[in-house]
């Protein structure tokens, strides 16, 4: 459902009522999906990203995400969209509704500068989302979350809720049958390799999940990860191959090759790869079967990954 926009001056009392920041220049309305977003421009040319957070389970688990960011600002050298904690020295900012008196959760971030690539990565670009993502990583085998964080959890619960999603595209007869049984028993040796994976500190923590040619950017040749709103507990692995998804089989090779120069993976991590690859597409795909608008690409997209990727998974065949 779409809220209603603030207003402009809405939007300017929030951010002098709640933040210390210099005088808004300009208000800029950026778009819904599961937030409110604007850009905020300040005459001293500083911009903020503010959000008002619409499908957040509660205000926990919106801090959770926050204090994730924080804590890779302050350990790491990645510039990332560091939240900016209000006059209460909070995170988030709740205001009730006049009328209903139902809570609305914003939260202001610092901006990041960038541009999203609209072509393959070059090979220095790859070598440094890589070296990125190994950061990303290393920060979180040290990182001791706690127990307070709430966020995703995706393991094969995940998984599998995908797949109950799926059943949607099943009775509206935008997947066959057919195609639909090839998903399912994808999905179950997907389960099994899930479960087959341990986790210690050096494959599972918190991942990013959703790292793809729309949430990184760059900036005088150097990226930046955003848009965190994903993120959550998994499989380092996990985070690599939602991020191959995007990219061309060369620099799939190459994307692997940079990451291991500094953070070796061990076993059979490639057919782990090539699991976690499907399950992005099975997870991906459930949430666009969400938007009606999204159903008659998903006709044509899936009988492609089912072709293309899940028979020859199925038949042992590797495939990226």
């Amino acid at each position: 459902m779409t809220n209603q926009v603030p207003s402009v001056q809405k939007i300017e009392e929030l951010i002098r009522s709640y933040y210390k920041v210099a005088v808004i220049k300009d208000v800029e309305y950026l778009g819904e999906s599961d937030n409110l977003t604007f850009c905020i421009h300040t005459v001293n040319d500083n911009k903020y990203l503010l959000k008002c957070h619409m499908g957040a389970k509660s205000s926990c688990f919106i801090e959770s995400e926050l204090r994730w960011l924080e804590e890779l600002k302050t350990n790491t050298n990645l510039k990332i969209q560091t939240p900016v904690r209000n006059t209460n020295n909070q995170f988030i900012t709740r205001i009730n509704d006049n009328k209903t008196g139902t809570p609305a959760y914003w939260t202001l971030q610092e901006w990041i500068e960038g541009e999203v690539l609209h072509r393959q990565p070059t090979d220095t670009e790859i070598e440094k989302l890589a070296r990125l993502m190994v950061t990303l990583h290393r920060n979180s085998c040290s990182w001791d979350a706690p127990e307070s964080v709430e966020r995703p959890c995706y393991n094969a619960e995940n998984l599998l809720s995908s797949l109950t999603q799926l059943e949607l595209l099943l009775r509206l007869n935008i997947v066959t049958s057919n195609d639909f049984k090839i998903i399912q028993e994808t999905t179950r040796k997907i389960e099994m390799v899930i479960h087959s994976q341990k986790k210690t500190n050096d494959t599972w923590g918190m991942i990013h999940a959703d790292i793809h040619e729309s949430n990184y950017v760059f900036h005088n040749g150097e990226p930046s990860i955003i848009d965190f709103s994903s993120c959550g507990f998994g499989y380092y692995l996990f985070d690599v191959a939602e991020t191959l998804l995007h990219l061309s089989p060369n620099n799939r090779r190459k994307f692997i090759t940079y990451y291991q120069d500094e953070r070796k993976l061990v076993g059979d991590y490639l057919e782990v790869i090539e699991a976690f690859f499907i399950w992005a597409i099975i997870r991906n795909f459930a949430f666009l079967s969400k938007n009606s608008d999204e159903h008659n690409e998903l006709a044509t997209m899936i009988p492609f990954v089912v072709e293309n990727y899940c028979r020859k998974y199925l038949k042992g065949e590797a495939f990226l």
